[in-house]
């Protein structure tokens, strides 16, 4: 059965990251690669056409060329680094808005490989909330399958998570469950980890006091790849109910896996 990647390839920094990322993914998961880079037309909305009264035409005209040049020059280098690293296929670039480009090619493809800047852009934000297939954001590492760590709330996102992650990488043997829980939590039955034992899979639990997040998401950094559950709200709402999820996913700088 064929499968693919949409390999999504901007102007950040992380390209040899992603890259490497899909690499791992097409040797050792027969995975093919669709890199793409999108041209985000919404540069032109920054720019006004007159300030004071004075028509900007010809000054946003220049603009456009200065941007259009360098992108130019962008696209030839993700060619030039595809090629490099051998990989073959086209690279395929597309004119629209980046997340709605990008939903709609993953219409077409199993899984999304994206990074993450050093914040949360509006557009991997977007991404976030609209996705509906499984989702590789890779900051200062690329994929590997070393140490498979789960932000564990038990809740039915991480589940969900963990089970399309098990269906996708069927040769992992172990996990490590971190958990960020009240004390009066820690002796309540975790459904998940019961899950995961039921794969056969070997265990190791990590319990931190809520008040030690920074010691979690050091543990966190510590993995390979951690898993994680969705957005359960909107981004905005989560950021202003102070989510620990959404800090979570802010801080971490290893990859992550949200299905």
């Amino acid at each position: 059965m064929n499968k693919n990647v949409l390999l999504v390839l901007g102007n950040g920094y992380n390209r040899k990251n992603l890259i490497e990322s899909a690499i791992y993914l097409r040797d050792n998961l027969g995975f093919e690669i669709r890199p793409i880079h999108v041209r985000d037309v919404r540069k032109k909305e920054f720019l006004p056409n007159a300030i004071d009264g004075i028509m900007l035409e010809p000054m946003i005209a220049g603009v456009n060329k200065e941007w259009t040049e360098y992108e130019d020059k962008e696209i030839l280098k993700i060619k030039d680094l595809l090629i490099e690293n051998g990989i073959k296929n086209k690279l395929e670039v597309k004119y629209g808005i980046t997340p709605e480009v990008v939903i709609q090619e993953l219409k077409k493809s199993d899984m999304l490989l994206i990074e993450k800047e050093e914040k949360f852009t509006e557009d991997l934000i977007v991404l976030m909330k609209k996705f509906f297939k499984p989702i590789i954001v890779v900051r200062d590492k690329p994929l590997k399958l070393g140490q498979v760590s789960i932000a564990n709330d038990d809740g039915t996102k991480v589940n969900k998570s963990f089970q399309r992650f098990s269906n996708i990488f069927r040769d992992i043997k172990e996990v490590k469950s971190l958990k960020l829980f009240d004390n009066s939590f820690d002796k309540e039955e975790n459904y998940l980890e019961s899950f995961i034992l039921n794969k056969g899979l070997k265990l190791s639990s990590k319990v931190f006091d809520k008040e030690g997040l920074d010691e979690f998401i050091k543990e966190c950094n510590k993995a390979d790849i951690l898993i994680m559950g969705n957005l359960s709200n909107s981004y905005l709402f989560e950021k202003i109910t102070k989510k620990i999820g959404i800090k979570i996913m802010e801080s971490v700088e290893t990859t992550l896996f949200i299905a």
